[in-house]
């Protein structure tokens, strides 16, 4: 960790103390995944606040991000670079973290300096949780959603979610209180948009961390990575110059040092909003990107060969929120099922009967989830 040389071990003392005799500032902290991304709802909700005149709303961020030049100049003046004694003192100065993340994200992964470990379990900061995906597809009372569970805490602890029927999930089987979740949007939806000459198969299975371990021992043996064999090669072959398979970050871990079959088709340099901007069709299982995409005017293939052994390997109490009443694309149960329905899928635009089970799941699709976030933030004081 960053943290653990003792030189950061120093800084964050002295940001520490510091903090206790720095004039009150009503500092607002966002961030998104390890303090080391721009592209998720906090950013979107940054520059709207900067957009809006809060000069006392900062962002953390890697200075090593690789997309940093996009970034507009009026946005850097109030990014805090992950790491530095800013970022130190402002963390210990502020009362509020807007993130797409658990706030220990805001800070560092597995850190042992104790007031730093003491901050993130103040039970009196505030806490928005922006999400970074619609959560309405592994049910939340499922034993691997245990990170899920409502925060305990004097502050105000508020759930960005997207829709009533999510809200409905995350309080019947999450167990959140309704006075916790606010219905608005996902602000980075607001950015969401298609090129007019999109083109690409997209293929992006989500993480299967019981094979973790095996991953890293040989990743070829893997289910996840035969699946992925097993979709790519049901491509019809006219298509495979158009094909992009994004693997799990942590999938690609274990294998970007290797070659295998399917390396050529990976991506794993550009964003994945840049990568959605160019998608026709997106191939998944349960990943909440599916809703990313379909929003933007793509259409969505979802693979359950593995639905059953993925749902039981989640745990007993585990199920699919989406099922065939529901879901917004077509369903693949094999290989073959797939390269049947990809032709349809490509040169035809959305089915109205998904686009109708999908708004129901995703209610806005005017532009304005920041707008209504920020409202609500306001009328709770957050902001």
């Amino acid at each position: 960790n960053l943290t653990d040389k003792t030189i950061e071990q120093i800084k964050l003392d002295f940001a520490y103390y510091l903090s206790k005799i720095m004039p009150k500032k009503k500092i607002v902290l966002l961030y998104e995944k390890e303090s080391s991304r721009y592209e998720e709802s906090a950013s979107v909700l940054y520059e709207k606040l900067i957009d809006d005149g809060y000069k006392d709303a900062y962002f953390i961020l890697d200075k090593n991000y690789s997309h940093f030049h996009e970034i507009a100049n009026k946005y850097r003046t109030n990014i805090l670079y992950k790491g530095s004694f800013k970022h130190y003192l402002y963390f210990f100065m502020s009362k509020t973290f807007l993130g797409s993340e658990a706030l220990v994200h805001a800070i560092d992964l597995r850190i042992s300096n104790k007031h730093a470990l003491n901050k993130i379990n103040d039970k009196s900061l505030n806490y928005v949780f922006l999400q970074h995906g619609v959560m309405y597809m592994v049910s939340l009372d499922s034993e691997s959603r245990s990170f899920f569970k409502p925060m305990k805490t004097e502050g105000k602890y508020r759930v960005v979610t997207s829709s009533v029927e999510e809200a409905r999930h995350f309080i019947e089987l999450g167990g959140y209180d309704p006075e916790t979740i606010y219905v608005c949007g996902l602000p980075k939806f607001d950015r969401n948009t298609l090129n007019e000459d999109a083109d690409k198969i997209v293929v992006m299975p989500t993480w299967r961390p019981w094979e973790y371990n095996e991953a890293r021992y040989d990743f070829t043996q893997t289910k996840y990575y035969q699946m992925l064999v097993r979709i790519v090669d049901a491509i019809p072959e006219k298509f495979k110059d158009k094909l992009i398979v994004l693997p799990h970050p942590l999938f690609f871990d274990a294998i970007k040092d290797t070659e295998f079959e399917l390396k050529q088709y990976l991506n794993v340099t550009d964003k994945y909003d840049d990568i959605l901007k160019d998608t026709r069709i997106l191939i998944t299982d349960y990943s909440s990107i599916a809703y990313d995409a379909f929003y933007r005017g793509c259409n969505v293939i979802f693979y359950w060969e593995e639905k059953d052994e993925c749902m039981a390997n989640y745990g007993p109490t585990t199920k699919l929120m989406l099922n065939e009443e529901n879901v917004y694309g077509d369903i693949c149960m094999n290989p073959y099922q797939l390269s049947k329905v990809i032709d349809i899928n490509y040169f035809h635009g959305q089915d109205e009967v998904y686009q109708k089970r999908y708004s129901k799941l995703v209610d806005f699709h005017d532009g304005k989830n920041t707008e209504r976030l920020i409202t609500l933030l306001r009328k709770d004081e957050i902001i």
